[in-house]
């Protein structure tokens, strides 16, 4: 009996007693075994997606490209190569996949935006005040290349190229499991402080599609995932234990701190770090020893915990490295962004979006994009009119559209601005429910505007009565008697773009997210969004700026403290529960 219609006729345990042992087994692995089928073709998978991952040299990790003084700093492509030495490696050890692991990992941050976690919460920012979603980086990848590149295609016609004699079958086969790759992409945002990865053997190829509508719908759903593989998983540990180390190195490299000392020191030599070493590294400003050495450590413990079932490291590992990234975020990373960046970049980005908009909703622009591909005289004309314009690449880009991209953006920005609604909603109910005064956001002037308008109404209608008003916050969940016909009577009213200016909207974020740094920079330049002396003042080195001034100049995105913090609790509680703070783990191993 094929796995694929055992899978699909749902049978019952009872029923599956009379399959073999081998059977029931490959059954329990689903996901694994349509992942086995693209080891064969592991070379030609990765070569085709790496030909759309050719700008990560160009895009930021943590220090900003346009502020690094260090050649040696890490950057996208270097972070991502680092994390394929470290999975394959492991997966190499544990007998997993050892191609399939090389092609999530190298290229797991496809989809990263110019200026990194920056470019991206900005982009996201500017598109939760327009009501259309989110944008994160790990599913706007995978988005790009199967809708916007259609690299399932590309990949098969690649595979026939260098297996002349593959059989259709063959073809189709790989064809069911490429979706796999594009999951452990997809899942790989972990940014919790876990130590434990089983993967989600359930999720099917529909249900990786629907988890990536949903992070680009439901704020921080990209966290909540799980890879369907057990590659994934460990990508998604590996990627941490590639970018903890560096984040300290590059801090260093930059003089954001000056040496490694005091927080850094117990849990170091914790970690078998002598002092000797961070002295001798100190004095030679070279930190790459201690890096390597680290990266050692949380390797060599993830291969002795780990299994093809689960990938784990060991609670005392686990918690010092967490408390590494902890410390790393507070010495470090929260100085990345400074007030000149703030000041300037979102209000880049707003400005960008909409003239993006205004060019795809001109004419007969909209109607025609939908399938742009396949139009070779709107090309012509798209290209033509923009020629030797700062927004000739957008006419470039948005040429190619194909009806599935398109599609694809309409679904998303719809299942988006109902979320939005829901959300905006509920925020003014249990805000009229508890009788609490409504806080602005900075940056998000729109949709606080609509949160106020849905207060209004609500207080209007009447519900803010004797009997509401004593409702604690525990039941401001409670539902409010309004008709589904009144919801979408405020709604409409509220609403600050028609359907078709949001999927507008989208398009030219979209567009966005596929700039390096270089290529953003060089856009706000010709379009004169920024002057000479902001430009200036933009690129200026860390080291230029001063460690001094840092904390003066430093700029706190509000997703990275809430992040920071969330993680600060995390791994406190890891601590308490196993009673490892003041221990020496490392001479317990």
């Amino acid at each position: 009996m094929e796995i694929r219609r055992i899978k699909k006729e749902n049978i019952k345990l009872k029923n599956v007693k009379s399959l073999g042992i081998t059977q029931i087994k490959r059954i329990e692995n689903y996901s694994e075994t349509l992942l086995d089928a693209l080891e064969k073709y592991a070379n030609e998978i990765d070569s085709a997606i790496l030909a759309y991952n050719k700008k990560s040299c160009e895009e930021t990790m943590m220090v900003k490209g346009t502020r690094k003084s260090s050649q040696e700093s890490t950057n996208r492509k270097t972070h991502m190569e680092s994390v394929e030495g470290i999975a394959v490696q492991i997966a190499t050890k544990l007998g997993l996949n050892v191609g399939a692991t090389r092609i999530m990992a190298r290229n797991h941050d496809v989809g990263h935006t110019f200026f990194g976690h920056s470019g991206e919460w900005w982009i996201s920012n500017e598109k939760e005040d327009c009501g259309i979603g989110y944008s994160v980086h790990n599913a706007i990848g995978p988005r790009e290349l199967i809708y916007t590149n259609g690299i399932y295609d590309e990949i098969l016609e690649r595979i026939k190229e260098f297996n002349p004699n593959i059989k259709e079958k063959e073809l189709l086969r790989i064809r069911r499991s490429l979706w796999l790759i594009f999951d452990g992409i997809n899942s790989h945002n972990g940014e919790k402080t876990e130590s434990r990865f089983v993967p989600n053997s359930k999720k099917t190829q529909k249900g990786f599609i629907e988890e990536l509508e949903k992070c680009f719908t439901i704020k921080g759903f990209d966290r909540t995932i799980m890879p369907a593989t057990i590659e994934g998983c460990l990508i998604r540990l590996c990627d941490k234990i590639s970018y903890i180390p560096s984040d300290m190195a590059d801090g260093l490299r930059e003089g954001i701190i000056d040496k490694i000392d005091g927080d850094y020191i117990p849990v170091l030599t914790s970690l078998g770090i002598s002092q000797a070493e961070i002295d001798n590294c100190n004095a030679r400003k070279n930190y790459d020893s201690i890096v390597r050495k680290l990266q050692i450590v949380f390797t060599k413990d993830v291969i002795e915990n780990s299994s093809k079932k689960v990938i784990k490291m060991s609670p005392e590992i686990s918690t010092l490295m967490h408390e590494l990234r902890n410390i790393n975020n507070r010495e470090i990373v929260r100085y990345a962004v400074l007030k000149e960046d703030q000041n300037t970049y979102p209000v880049a980005i707003r400005i960008l979006m909409r003239k993006f908009a205004s060019i795809v909703l001109e004419g007969d622009n909209f109607e025609r994009i939908k399938n742009a591909s396949e139009d070779i005289e709107f090309a012509k004309k798209i290209i033509g009119q923009y020629e030797g314009t700062p927004y000739e690449d957008f006419a470039k880009y948005i040429s190619q559209t194909t009806s599935k991209d398109f599609e694809f953006t309409e679904k998303i920005v719809s299942s988006a601005s109902r979320q939005a609604i829901h959300d905006e909603q509920e925020i003014a109910k249990k805000i009229v429910i508890n009788g609490e005064n409504f806080e602005e956001s900075e940056g998000f002037p729109l949709r606080d505007h609509r949160i106020k308008k849905y207060i209004e109404f609500y207080r209007n209608v009447g519900i803010a009565n004797d009997d509401t008003k004593e409702k604690s916050s525990a039941n401001a969940d409670a539902d409010i008697d309004i008709d589904a016909e009144a919801y979408e009577e405020i709604a409409k009213e509220h609403s600050n773009y028609s359907m078709r200016e949001k999927i507008a909207l989208e398009i030219g974020a979209k567009y966005l997210t596929t700039l390096n740094d270089v290529e953003f920079f060089s856009l706000l330049k010709k379009t004169a969004l920024i002057n000479e002396g902001q430009a200036k003042r933009l690129t200026m080195t860390y080291r230029e700026v001063g460690k001094k001034n840092l904390e003066d100049e430093l700029y706190e995105h509000t997703q990275a403290k809430e992040i920071r913090e969330e993680q600060v609790k995390e791994t406190a509680k890891i601590k308490e529960a196993k009673s490892l703070k003041g221990k020496n783990l490392h001479d317990d191993r």
